[in-house]
């Protein structure tokens, strides 16, 4: 080993076993949101990431959606974990076992007309893929060996016409040959949060696929022009049909092999010419014309973003459409997956299909939290919309969410009351039957907050202010007192104030919370200036007094969820006495250096905390020939000054 005399620089393991103390402010948001990846959490740490990645299209603040005047629970609760101080988080977005659809669109490959498609898919599933556009164009129409420019975005819509493409994602330079490292699946893959891509043959006669032109191709097509006194013909569950318009397009007739009926729309009324207007009434006018024939069942007309109509057939029952002019000329053709035909809109494409799926029920929300268990970082669990209420299921699920988190034992439940319940005695309280387990706290009221969709100018219908349930607001101050003052303190007191908030839905004085507080219930009250967070006790508090506190149980989470990833290191070490020194050597300076940062009570270390491990001590033989180390640690922990007593004595008697 030592070939010439020297100095010899070895580098020795020093066997000490560092611990570094676990996160306690990362929350978990879970339950239905219209946008975003099923099923997978999505770590943030902005409320900018939470709008990009589940929030509108052209929405990229806040991520808070405009239901007019039922709030977006969810959006509302993310924002106010950013107002109050959180910092981190995941997005764990639930959907119903029907599971909704993602919206598709289709471009035909300008380099292989006629034969291939580029298949276009939102990259999740919703009706909010349905908004999406893509274009196709030459970088240079001169200089085709340039390649394409891809643009993907939605279009800005004002008084019901198209403006403008608001784009989203563009990528210059891409190619249709799959050899080279620019081809546009590849580059999508790669780069784009907004849609997959195939690369397919059109069906071909007598072929099966799961796309057709139709089907997942560009399904625009039909403006007022093209069906004006001409006629639309189809094939309709095997069965050549016509539609015939006239002048006006008013009078229709639909004929589907021997039968015809005519339909009438609107009779008398002015000829359909407007942009907009004419659009609905010919959409409703086509539809009702073609259910109207009793071997015709289910036909739908849409009037897409691009303000031309769209048409769907029945499920499962693909038609193939084509529209002729006066002359018999083709203008627009819809493969059917027996019929190769020329698709439409060969530069665009406009998605559709994308559907949101059944509400989400229990079994949804189980599946979603047993994801989280490879999760152990998260430590806050928040449900918006779910609420301590058995008729929308908010009590079953949140039962789940606690349940997982005494299973998990580093993490808390924020629990919601129902904004209608009024728990201003301790008989209302208790008829409310809230969870009592050690895992789970509760914020009382609700608060009001700021509409972020009313203008007094353009939306005045809108409400001026929303009223929201208060746990995204309490795990962003959880989060803010953490950073500041340790998880140790209580998330509580004149510091505590919350932000992004107008006021409180109920004025809660100290009459109320003396009937409050002994059942845990936390109040937000407005004791000097701006509502505060003036309570942090857990709902154990008449079951288990010694976890009444949440900076109780969550300091305890802190370090057991501390010690379990620090150990890890040791699993397959030989039990001695040597690893058992290590041990208590790593936990030791762990829970000093919490002494010295001031979590524990005791004016020295030795009535602050302890550490144990050892034959005769934690162990017997018999756990040692099993392969059990066991780990003893007590610790004295902090509890709040919630009752400050001011006794006043008068001295009398005092000679002078």
């Amino acid at each position: 080993m030592y070939k010439h005399p020297g100095v010899y620089i070895e580098h020795v393991p020093s066997g000490a076993l560092a611990i570094e103390a676990a996160s306690t402010s990362i929350a978990c948001f879970i339950g239905e949101v219209p946008r975003g990846p099923i099923g997978a959490p999505v770590f943030i740490t902005n409320r900018g990431a939470f709008a990009q990645q589940f929030g509108e299209l052209d929405d990229a603040t806040s991520g808070i959606r405009d239901y007019g005047d039922v709030p977006d629970y969810f959006g509302h609760a993310v924002n106010a974990f950013y107002d109050n101080g959180g910092q981190q988080a995941y997005i764990l977005r639930v959907a119903g076992g029907n599971s909704p659809a993602h919206a598709k669109g289709a471009l035909r490959d300008p380099d292989s007309a006629g034969i291939k498609a580029f298949y276009l898919t939102a990259a999740n599933e919703g009706s909010w893929g349905n908004k999406l556009r893509a274009n196709l164009k030459p970088v240079d129409s001169s200089d085709l060996d340039l390649g394409y420019v891809l643009e993907i975005g939605w279009d800005l819509v004002e008084d019901g016409m198209v403006k403008e493409m608001i784009v989203l994602e563009s990528f210059s330079g891409v190619v249709t040959d799959k050899d080279k490292s620019a081809y546009i699946p590849t580059v999508l893959a790669a780069q784009s949060e907004l849609v997959t891509c195939e690369h397919l043959e059109l069906v071909a006669a007598g072929a099966s696929s799961n796309f057709t032109a139709l089907q997942g191709g560009s399904l625009q097509g039909l403006a007022i022009n093209d069906v004006k006194g001409k006629t639309l013909t189809m094939e309709i569950n095997g069965t050549a049909t016509t539609v015939a318009f006239n002048a006006d397009l008013i009078n229709i007739e639909v004929v589907q092999g021997p039968k015809s009926v005519s339909y009438t729309h609107q009779e008398g009324a002015p000829a359909v010419d407007t942009p907009i207007d004419g659009l609905e009434r010919l959409a409703v006018a086509f539809e009702n014309a073609l259910n109207a024939h009793e071997d015709i069942d289910g036909f739908n007309i849409y009037i897409g973003d691009d303000q031309n109509l769209v048409l769907m057939p029945p499920a499962g029952n693909p038609a193939a459409v084509t529209v002729t002019n006066d002359a018999g000329a083709q203008v627009l053709g819809l493969g059917n997956g027996a019929t190769v035909v020329e698709m439409p809109a060969a530069e665009e494409a406009f998605f559709l299909l994308g559907k949101d799926g059944n509400s989400a029920g229990t079994a949804d929300f189980d599946t979603a939290l047993a994801t989280l268990r490879d999760y152990r970082n998260i430590s806050i669990i928040v449900m918006p919309g779910k609420s301590w209420e058995s008729n929308n299921g908010g009590q079953d699920v949140l039962n789940k969410a606690i349940s997982h988190s005494e299973f998990m034992k580093n993490r808390v439940v924020i629990v919601d009351s129902e904004q209608s319940v009024k728990l201003e005695t301790p008989k209302n309280v208790k008829d409310q039957g809230f969870p009592n387990s050690t895992f789970s706290s509760l914020y009382y009221p609700w608060v009001e907050v700021n509409n972020p969709h009313y203008d007094a100018d353009t939306k005045a219908n809108r409400p001026q202010t929303l009223k929201v349930p208060p746990s995204g607001l309490a795990a962003g101050m959880w989060a803010r007192i953490d950073a500041s003052r340790g998880v140790w303190k209580a998330p509580a007191g004149l510091e505590a104030t919350v932000r992004g908030v107008r006021g409180t839905t109920e004025l809660i004085g100290n009459d109320i919370q003396d009937q409050l507080n002994e059942w845990g219930i936390n109040c937000i009250r407005n004791i000097v200036g701006p509502p505060v967070i003036w309570g942090a006790r857990t709902l154990a508090t008449k079951v288990k007094p010694d976890q009444r506190y949440v900076p109780v149980r969550r300091t305890s989470a802190m370090i057991g969820e501390s010690l379990y990833n620090a150990l890890q290191a040791v699993v397959f070490e030989p039990n001695k006495h040597t690893l058992w020194a290590i041990l208590r050597a790593g936990a030791n300076d762990f829970m000093d250096g919490l002494y010295r940062a001031g979590a524990f009570q005791g004016e020295k270390a030795s009535e602050a905390y302890y550490v144990r491990c050892g034959l005769g001590q934690t162990m017997t033989q018999a756990d040692i020939d099993a392969g059990i180390v066991r780990l003893v640690v007590g610790y004295a922990p902090l509890k709040p000054a919630e009752f400050v007593v001011v006794q006043l004595k008068q001295i009398v008697g005092q000679a002078g």
